[in-house]
């Protein structure tokens, strides 16, 4: 959706990180993101999220003299996922336009947005995700400023299908926006040229439409995606005008509290009247580059696997003095042999843990099967990994549980009395410990 996505660094956060070795981390394609205009349904944890970032788009001509217009644009969000299938979300958008015009002196219009989001998910069979998204926004002419008669609501559905065996998702939104934005300038006749570019407010309402590819569910993410504010209404400009933007970017997870983001997009719109008798519209910038940063706060440290305590030195007692044993009459060769070298090695393994807990945050006692993925076998027969072949299940006692395992993709059931049941893909590395933290819904 056509939103400024940009955000001033935590720079702070930065001392939190923790040493990565032995976690399996990953970004899951619903999570919050910083950056990114294209929503992917789904569940997730409950907990809170800070999301920032900041950057630099360049607007380009728009007057037809020879102008050019930049943009440096932040972004500050709140986001609580209040039970595993309900989000709300606070976000500050603010900007500022700088403005060069020949034969005029360079101007700065500063801008701010405050939005509110209530969102919603639900997990199908299959991969198949369902969610929707209500949004208010407040645009101010000013920043910081909020004009209570321009305040806009929106609502957009998603369709997302993410993948059970592969690491892909792809997901479509379209919703609608009744935009009341231009009521935050109602001497638009007597705005200047530029002026109107820094606004970024609608005299019509807006179609809202997306589509995007995720791909990877490791510590490293890749996306793109297309997005469209598509104008209607009586005296709306040719589509071709509307807000358009296609871009890509990555998602690396450094901790597993701690994620970085960075994308580029462009726009292919064309440019809109700017003269004093034309109705506002907002005009995208031509490029953007993105940073984004996102802190999920109450992720628990990573649990490294314990080093062997190296033995105490044992000093041998003094052996009686004996006569020798004589020779046995057959020697056992057969027996003789020492036991090969690979034989004494410790096998690789690691773990799983976690916790099964109802919507209202109750533990509860469940079953759990945690099975090898057959990517994970076809790998091993190759050579690339440990074979991970061995099926368990086990009783979680007060919603706890722990599973040894070898490393490998696994698939864990859960299953509780009068719950819905819950299947979740985890990787495990070797001598790593994965945490697999499970909220269930009743059954209806």
């Amino acid at each position: 959706m056509r939103t400024p996505l940009a955000a001033t660094t935590l720079a702070a956060l930065g001392s939190v990180a923790w040493p990565t070795a032995g976690w399996a981390q990953t970004v899951e394609p619903a999570a919050p993101h910083a950056l990114g205009r294209v929503l992917t349904a789904g569940t997730g944890p409950v907990g809170q999220t800070v999301l920032a970032s900041s950057g630099y788009a360049y607007t380009g001509a728009v007057l037809g003299d020879g102008d050019a217009h930049h943009r440096l644009a932040g972004s500050l969000a709140l986001d609580d996922r209040v039970l595993s299938w309900l989000d709300l979300s606070l976000r500050l958008d603010g900007r500022a336009d700088v403005h060069t015009v020949p034969g005029q002196s360079t101007g700065t219009d500063l801008v701010g947005d405050p939005r509110l989001f209530v969102r919603v998910d639900r997990d199908w069979a299959n991969g198949l995700r369902l969610g929707a998204r209500m949004g208010l926004w407040l645009p101010g002419r000013n920043a910081p400023s909020v004009d209570t008669g321009a305040v806009s609501p929106e609502l957009v559905g998603v369709v997302s299908y993410v993948a059970p065996s592969a690491p892909v998702a792809v997901t479509a939104n379209l919703g609608y926006r009744l935009d009341r934005s231009a009521h935050s300038a109602p001497d638009a006749a007597m705005l200047e040229p530029r002026y109107r570019v820094a606004l970024e407010v609608s005299a019509f309402d807006e179609v809202l439409a997306g589509v995007a590819v995720t791909v990877g569910r490791g510590r490293t993410q890749g996306f793109v995606e297309a997005s469209a504010d598509l104008l209607v209404g009586a005296g709306a400009p040719a589509v071709t005008v509307s807000p358009m933007l296609v871009g890509g970017g990555a998602r690396f997870a450094v901790t597993p509290a701690l994620q970085l983001e960075a994308n580029l997009e462009v726009s292919p719109s064309r440019r809109p009247d700017v003269g004093p008798s034309a109705p506002l519209v907002p005009i995208p910038p031509r490029a953007g580059g993105w940073l984004g940063l996102v802190y999920r706060f109450g992720v628990s440290p990573p649990v490294q696997a314990a080093a062997p305590a190296a033995p105490a030195p044992v000093t041998p007692a003094p052996l009686p003095v004996t006569a020798p044993p004589p020779p046995p009459a057959v020697p056992p060769a057969e027996h003789d042999e020492a036991p090969a070298a690979d034989d004494a090695k410790p096998a690789p393994g690691g773990q799983i843990r976690g916790v099964v807990r109802s919507l209202r945050g109750q533990a509860l006692t469940a079953d759990v099967t945690v099975e090898p993925e057959s990517a994970a076998l076809a790998d091993a027969q190759a050579g690339t990994t440990p074979a991970a072949t061995e099926t368990k299940r086990i009783r979680a006692e007060s919603g706890r549980f722990r599973v040894d395992v070898q490393p490998g993709r696994y698939r864990v059931t859960i299953e509780a009395p009068g719950y819905t049941k819950q299947v979740r893909r985890v990787d495990v590395e070797d001598n790593g410990v994965t945490l697999l933290n499970v909220d269930l819904r009743t059954e209806r």
